[in-house]
């Protein structure tokens, strides 16, 4: 296999690992679309950005997203996103209210900045780390 093939193969791989991520954090973080969270995570998918808590597997992650809405409004910008071989790192931008109930009670929203870094296998996301 030539050197051109190999690196149009990684670069086909690496898109397709930014889709996977990209429409991961628009559809079930900032759409809270949690239906679809099992589409993007792996059967043995493991969180590593909470290592305080015990279960930190794909239903662990669907009980916090759910607990989440409940208390924040929050979405998750991309500013920018590379990719490392399986691995896809974001820049991002957060931005959050405290909720009461359905109304937000802060108008004020807080935004910071941190990165996402998401390993992909099989096309779906295996493992996540966060710096926030």
């Amino acid at each position: 296999m030539s050197n051109a093939t190999i690196l149009k193969e990684n670069h086909a791989e690496s898109h397709a690992n930014m889709d996977v991520v990209i429409q991961y954090i628009n559809r079930v973080w900032n759409q809270k679309k949690l239906e679809e969270l099992f589409d993007y995570l792996d059967d043995d998918y493991v969180d590593h950005s909470m290592p305080h808590v015990t279960f930190q597997n794909k239903e662990w992650l669907l009980l916090y997203l759910g607990e989440l809405a409940q208390t924040v409004y929050h979405t998750t910008e991309i500013v920018g996103l590379t990719t490392l071989g399986e691995l896809v790192i974001c820049h991002i931008r957060i931005t959050v209210s405290a909720l009461c109930m359905t109304d937000v009670v802060d108008q004020e929203t807080e935004a910071f900045y941190g990165y996402r870094m998401f390993r992909i296998f099989n096309g779906k996301i295996a493992e996540h780390w966060e710096i926030i």
